[in-house]
């Protein structure tokens, strides 16, 4: 499944399923389906199991999975009169992994970690597909970064890493997009990494289904049609098994938690000269089976 959260005619943001050129309402389609079968409270149940929110839907567990996979009325809408928003707006935790590609390390002159580097970001980072990065005031070395995004499926604690991927619900597109002029300012990078808007997701999320192997992804960023990034998670130095795992042992992961894995080479900070983003410049990032995030940079 492909999950979005998509809206029609200025309503609230709810949960679909993008199947081809349509997306399937989630919760309508599921009270239909329960209506058919006679279900008097089909509505209140089919809200309680298909929330507007997906880190809710997630918490759900085989619950809300099992009666989304029982749904056999559809209730869709053309994708073409939808608007796409962040296919997860709310994660309880968002966490973010620096240097994980050896040669984007090297472009920055950063010596090859021993173990993940950590940092976060928040919650209202998190920006629409379509909608405006802003600059932060003061800021003029903006900078784009496309990585690989782990949705955490269930609740995750000391867990080998032969199995980690059992706790990933599946995977999306994050531009991790980072001031660098506010980055380096002290050893922490949390400076420039949290403004509001910094972190573009989506377009949507494909379960483990969709994508069986995240070790085989090609990334891919354009700025106003020129590429600029190019890699693949085969070159990852932690994959995904490993930050799973590791993560599991320093917290508790949770379901509808997010994790930024790291960006390819190519980033505007190891071009020469640097290349940083400009008020009116388009940032276009592709994943391999997750679909094309596209965002305009403006002045905040």
């Amino acid at each position: 499944m492909k999950l979005v959260r998509f809206s029609t005619n200025g309503q609230s943001p709810r949960l679909g399923s993008l199947q081809g050129d349509r997306i399937a309402d989630l919760q309508a389609s599921l009270a239909l389906t329960l209506a058919r079968r006679g279900v008097v409270r089909a509505q209140e149940i089919a809200a309680t199991l298909v929330p507007p929110s997906t880190r809710e839907f997630l918490e759900g567990g085989p619950a809300a999975e099992d009666a989304v996979a029982s749904i056999t009325e559809w209730v869709t809408v053309p994708a073409g009169s939808a608007r796409l928003h962040a296919p997860i707006a709310d994660p309880g935790k968002f966490i973010c992994i620096g240097l994980n590609y050896r040669d984007h390390a090297e472009e920055t002159g950063n010596p090859i970690p021993k173990e993940p580097p950590i940092f976060a970001k928040w919650s209202n980072a998190i920006l629409d597909p379509g909608e405006p990065i802003l600059r932060p005031r003061g800021s003029h070395q903006l900078d784009w970064e496309v990585e690989l995004g782990v949705v955490i499926g269930r609740t995750a604690r000391f867990v080998p890493k032969e199995q980690a991927l059992d706790a990933v619900w599946g995977y999306t597109i994050i531009n991790d997009a980072s001031a660098r002029d506010f980055q380096f300012i002290t050893s922490q990078w949390m400076a420039g990494k949290i403004f509001e808007t910094a972190a573009p997701v989506g377009p949507y999320i494909a379960d483990r289904k969709e994508t069986p192997d995240p070790h085989a992804l090609e990334l891919r960023t354009w700025v106003n049609g020129k590429q600029m990034q190019s890699g693949n998670t085969k070159t990852f130095i932690f994959d995904v098994r490993y930050l799973v795992s590791y993560l599991s042992r320093l917290m508790t992961l949770a379901p509808g938690d997010l994790i930024a894995t790291g960006t390819p080479p190519g980033v505007g900070l190891g071009k020469k000269p640097p290349v940083f983003l400009e008020p009116g410049d388009v940032v276009t990032m592709e994943i391999t089976g997750l679909g094309r995030l596209e965002n305009p940079v403006k002045e905040a």
